[in-house]
């Protein structure tokens, strides 16, 4: 029979019935509850904040953007690449399998209904429908064929200039510094999308590049922007590096960044939920200390005589410390088990139901998103265990010093 175990259950009973342990265990086990709770949300919260806006970006933004470096002063890839037909060589013969894109951005002005808007006109080859952006499309004309002078228009902008799908809309052009009157397009609205990225919705408006490369009289191999699509993201800095020591890249005046450089300040903000997760798991991991401290405390001073009876007849500060350090392990598990229940109940239900809203204008994301990995949620139980076991010991070592000195009849 496990003697410490058996006096454990009993004292355990005894518990129940004393007001003041069973409080101080409540307490305890609440704050373990809490501490695991809140330390698997903040993880969960903060690597899904990550994830979302990462992959937001990715799906928006290229993988890598070759253009003219007078582009980066204008923010927009309107400038022509020279010598195009001799750079996409270049990269087929470096990367046969990576897929490439050819845009064209230029300023517009779009009057309706009283209102006037200054948007980014981005053409893309053959793009309009492609699957990456697809998932961002919230409303499109079904079964009409697509033509030269459809475009796709943001949810945000379609709200703020009351335009529905289908609609026609006007687009001034200024093809050159010296021009007085602008060239006017007809367009018709194919379709809306929503990315909930303010800086995408707000400024763009989706065409064909066919279309700007005709009304800027250019030819078709004239682009402002070639783009990579990597599928493994792990290599675009690699190949971005490569790209760069490149004779034919350096000698043509050309910009290569990748998505991260286009949107360092969103990537650095987003970097820093890692010292504040760290900051929330730490404060969690004290507060949990400091109640299972205390309720052992109270407890063993609470049994103080029964120790010194049980010390008497024989019982060793090793047997006395198993006693206590079930006691302890009880609680632990009272409040982790249930801890890690509620987190998978309500991560579940979040990113299922999104109940809980965020504004896409300041955290990118429309709901709080909860990222579950395996992987991170026994790193937590392991670390929440392992410190209070390491904290039970050295609570009882400490305690049970003291034990031969205490007089039964105090």
């Amino acid at each position: 029979m496990n003697l410490p175990l058996f006096i454990y259950n009993k004292l355990k009973n005894n518990s129940n019935k004393s007001n003041i342990s069973s409080r101080i265990i409540k307490i305890a086990i609440f704050s373990v509850f809490i501490g695991i709770f809140t330390s698997l949300s903040a993880v969960s919260i903060g690597k899904g904040l990550q994830y979302s806006i990462k992959e937001m970006l990715f799906n928006v933004t290229p993988d890598i953007s070759i253009s003219s470096y007078d582009n980066i002063n204008r923010g927009i890839a309107s400038e022509i690449i020279k010598e195009s037909d001799i750079i996409i060589d270049e990269i087929n013969k470096l990367y046969p399998s990576i897929k490439l894109n050819f845009t064209l951005e230029k300023p517009s002005i779009i009057t309706i209904n009283n209102s006037v808007e200054t948007l980014i006109f981005r053409g893309v080859k053959n793009e309009i429908n492609s699957k990456k952006f697809d998932q961002f499309i919230e409303e499109k004309l079904v079964d009409i064929p697509q033509s030269l002078n459809d475009v796709l228009i943001s949810k945000s902008i379609s709200d703020k200039l009351n335009i529905t799908v289908g609609d026609n809309i006007k687009l001034f052009f200024q093809t050159n510094k010296y021009q007085r009157t602008p060239n006017i397009r007809n367009y018709r609205v194919y379709g809306i999308y929503q990315t909930d990225f303010p800086d995408f919705d707000s400024n763009y408006i989706i065409g064909d590049i066919g279309s700007l490369q005709s009304l800027y009289k250019l030819s078709s191999r004239d682009f402002g922007a070639i783009e990579l699509i990597i599928n493994e993201k792990e290599r675009i800095t690699g190949i971005k590096n490569h790209l760069l020591s490149e004779d034919v890249f350096l000698n043509n005046n050309l910009s290569i960044v990748n998505a991260q450089e286009k949107y360092k300040n969103i990537f650095n903000w987003i970097s820093i939920f890692d010292f504040n997760i760290l900051i929330i798991l730490v404060l969690m991991i004290i507060v949990a200390i400091i109640s299972i401290i205390i309720s052992m405390l109270t407890l063993i001073f609470e049994r103080i005589k029964m120790i010194g009876v049980m010390s008497s007849m024989g019982a060793s500060n090793k047997l006395l410390g198993k006693v206590f350090f079930y006691q302890g392990i009880d609680i632990l598990l009272r409040g982790i088990i249930p801890g890690n229940i509620l987190f998978i109940i309500v991560s579940l239900v979040q990113n299922k139901y999104k109940m809980f809203s965020l504004d896409p204008n300041d955290y990118y994301v429309d709901s709080i998103p909860f990222k579950i990995d395996i992987s991170y949620i026994i790193s937590l139980n392991s670390i929440f265990i392992l410190i209070g076991i390491v904290i039970l010991f050295i609570t009882f070592s400490s305690i049970t010093k003291f034990v031969p000195t205490i007089n039964i009849n105090s």
